[in-house]
């Protein structure tokens, strides 16, 4: 069986100014896509698969794609399947789900590529879609595709797992030839996923069920979507899908979801921050008071796997206007400042004595702020989950007279793994208390914690979804309405 294979992954956050350009997605064209897509090991194991890459374009967290890049992406999907559409036999995709493209009807670039793609091949080549739970879907979506399922947990520790899933799902399919489609069901919450961590209540117990239901010989498999919040669309806030195993299961498969969502919705006064939350000064005073560590900070406002610039200044200005440091060795990993790193760090060597202004000033969290102190190192950045491509270079400042060191990049990076201070070869174990641009802590950094809380800054990933304006959502929505 030959089964064409591809992804697209944009987080598009409308409240970060610098578009999504094709320069800023990674593209793979060739057979390393099945590793991307986990299922390279399951091809191996049998004899009777194989691969026909389209396309997978990784971009992860930024601003809104433009239309010229989508375009590509969207003409290399479309030249893939007609060249092929006689000799394919199912489709498996991995698209996050969380889109938005300038100037394209809908504005959903993931919608788009299943809808053109369904145009082109008709009502019966199975397509199978793995979603990233924090990504937005639709009626439409869910008629134009056969199998849908999403990541049970965030962070994602079961991205593999899921794509496995999904991926035998399709075989089965293939196998047996049936025409099903997913059973789909709009929940009205609208929530970001540092308030849907799957650690905590209420997800524990959405997951539970979930994991009982797909047990059901009558299903093939079931999710809850998150949804994603950062742009205006009709698509977004929480689903459900479940996916029959049989036709004759479609009534069962829809009074699951019926159920599932239900429950879900019931839940909504029970999704809370994950850990501890606070305003900014009560979340530092709350790191300062914890003796001993590692302790970990997030700057939630500047969130870069969101899509955050991840160059606000505003917390490390907090740090500097401290009286006691109470015998913390603090680090910043990383604040981004492109013009500083290609002006004046690119040309400083490891062990020199440096004096710069630093802050980006898009906006009233990155102001200048004048710094010295001594190159401690030069390295590597990268993104998490222990991504090899090398995103951009950083240069580790120890600020004279003062416990405290800072990472200047040219690039975003989350530091969300120790992987990733290695490559920017910095010391993790050297800091009892480090500030990281992130949302919720990720596993490894949570692991080693002995404390650790999420600063309710200002910025593009703020976190009170309250506070946000929207004209396209349903509504009634939860907690934009008081349901």
């Amino acid at each position: 069986m030959k089964i064409l294979i591809g992804g697209f992954v944009a987080e598009s956050n409308a409240y970060v100014d610098t578009p999504c350009e094709i320069q800023n997605f990674t593209i793979i064209t060739n057979e390393a896509m099945a590793d991307r897509l986990y299922i390279q090991e399951i091809v191996k194991q049998r004899n009777d698969i194989e691969l026909i890459p389209s396309i997978m374009a990784v971009a992860g967290g930024g601003g809104q794609v433009t239309y010229d890049a989508f375009d590509y992406i969207l003409k290399q999907f479309i030249k893939a399947v007609k060249k092929h559409i006689h000799e394919i036999d199912g489709m498996f995709f991995f698209l996050h789900g969380a889109s938005n493209v300038a100037d394209l009807e809908g504005g959903s670039g993931d919608h788009a590529i299943i809808r053109e793609i369904r145009k082109i091949v008709g009502p019966y080549i199975p397509i199978a879609m793995v979603m990233d739970p924090h990504g937005n879907l639709s009626q439409e979506q869910a008629d134009n595709c056969n199998i849908i399922r999403t990541f049970r947990h965030s962070p994602h520790t079961d991205r593999k797992e899921a794509h496995q899933i999904v991926f035998n799902c399709l075989l089965d399919v293939l196998n047996k030839r049936r025409n099903i489609h997913p059973e789909y069901r709009k929940v009205p919450i609208l929530l970001g996923g540092e308030r849907c961590v799957s650690t905590d209540e209420p997800l524990v117990s959405i997951n539970k069920r979930l994991n009982e239901i797909e047990k059901d010989p009558r299903i093939m498999c079931c999710s809850y979507h998150i949804g994603y919040l950062r742009h205006d669309s009709d698509k977004c806030g929480a689903s459900v899908i479940v996916v029959p195993y049989n036709p004759e299961d479609q009534a069962y498969a829809a009074q699951k979801a019926d159920e599932i969502a239900e429950y879900a919705f019931s839940k909504r006064h029970e999704f809370h921050f994950h850990g501890y939350a606070d305003e900014p000064d009560l979340a530092l005073k709350a790191m300062m008071d914890t003796e001993g560590g590692p302790c970990f900070l997030t700057d939630s406002g500047d969130n870069v796997t969101a899509g955050a610039p991840g160059c606000h200044t505003d917390v490390l200005q907090q740090v500097l206007n401290l009286e006691d440091y109470k015998d913390k060795n603090i680090l910043f990993a990383s604040i981004v400042d492109k013009t500083l790193c290609d002006i004046y760090l690119s040309k400083q060597s490891v062990g020199n004595h440096v004096s710069f202004e630093l802050g980006a000033e898009i906006d009233e969290q990155s102001k200048k702020i004048a710094l010295s102190g001594t190159l401690l190192s030069y390295g590597e950045t990268h993104g998490h989950y222990r991504n090899p491509a090398v995103t951009g270079h950083c240069w580790t400042i120890k600020l004279d007279d003062l416990p405290v060191t800072v990472v200047v990049s040219d690039n975003r990076c989350s530091f969300a793994e120790p992987y990733q201070y290695e490559k920017a070869n910095i010391n993790f174990n050297e800091y009892n208390f480090i500030i990281v641009k992130q949302g919720y802590l990720y596993p490894e950094l949570k692991a080693v914690a002995k404390n650790y809380v999420m600063s309710l800054t200002e910025g593009a990933t703020m976190q009170r979804t309250e506070r946000l304006v929207y004209k396209q959502v349903l509504r009634p929505m939860y907690p934009l309405d008081n349901i």
